[in-house]
């Protein structure tokens, strides 16, 4: 079962007092932005995190990079509020901000939306400086992406997640090759050094432009998903090792 926040219990009961769930005519839906791009504030450095397919832990991956960088971050998650990964992850919850509802957990703010109209909102204006943007593959590169799709075409900084298994290294292959150019490539699973052979062997088709790095999987999450409790150490030391490539100077 899927834990719901107070907040979220609040609003869902005052959308019951309005009729919004009542059979027949229902109040109309709020209008999302159609906005095809977006500009991030000066100084805000933002990071796509794209899953290459669903469950491969994009969601923990980008709140363990944005927890590891040590100064206020936020987390913009881009999914309906059914799939939410962060709706028991927050410290505090913030309320709402126009379409998209807020929480922090210390210095990392999370933004998911408010609704589950299919067109994602442009995101807030924030004071961070990072922004990661927590997405997957059909939802930023499908028809009526907007401004995710403006996202991964022009952001420096794009990881793609996928797991340890034959099928998730090609779809991170494919996924690279649609891209078409340099990324981040983290592999959820085991450490690379014990991926069994057959994995191995998918990950020679990846292309040299992606700079691959493993990503610890933890039982406890696997259970629990994503709570307000800290993360767990291996999880952070290895973001930190993502976030010490991604400060690089390109080359």
């Amino acid at each position: 079962m899927t834990a719901h926040s107070v907040a979220e219990l609040r609003e869902a009961w005052r959308a019951i007092g309005a009729g919004e769930f009542a059979h027949g005519p229902r109040s109309a839906p709020i209008a999302w932005s159609a906005a095809t791009t977006w500009t991030p504030a000066p100084g805000e450095r933002v990071v796509a995190v794209v899953g290459c397919a669903g469950g491969v832990g994009a969601s923990t991956v980008a709140l363990a990079l944005a927890t590891a960088t040590g100064v206020p971050a936020r987390v913009v998650e881009c999914c309906s509020p059914l799939a939410s990964g962060f709706s028991a992850t927050a410290n505090a919850e913030l309320g709402t901000e126009g379409l998209w509802r807020r929480g922090s957990r210390g210095d990392v703010l999370l933004e998911r939306p408010a609704t589950g109209d299919s067109t994602v909102p442009v995101p807030t204006e924030s004071s961070v400086e990072w922004t990661f943007v927590d997405t997957n593959w059909a939802t930023v590169s499908g028809p009526g992406a907007g401004w995710l799709g403006s996202v991964l075409r022009t952001l420096d900084d794009v990881v793609l997640v996928t797991n340890a298994t034959v099928p998730g290294v090609r779809r991170l292959e494919s996924c690279a090759e649609l891209l078409g150019r340099d990324a981040m490539g983290v592999v959820v699973g085991h450490p690379a050094k014990r991926w069994p052979r057959p994995v191995k062997v998918a990950a020679a088709g990846i292309p040299a432009r992606v700079h691959l790095a493993d990503f610890p999987l933890d039982p406890r999450l696997r259970v629990t998903g994503l709570t307000p409790d800290p993360l767990p150490t291996p999880l952070l030391k290895a973001a930190q090792n993502v976030l010490a490539l991604l400060r690089k100077e390109p080359t």
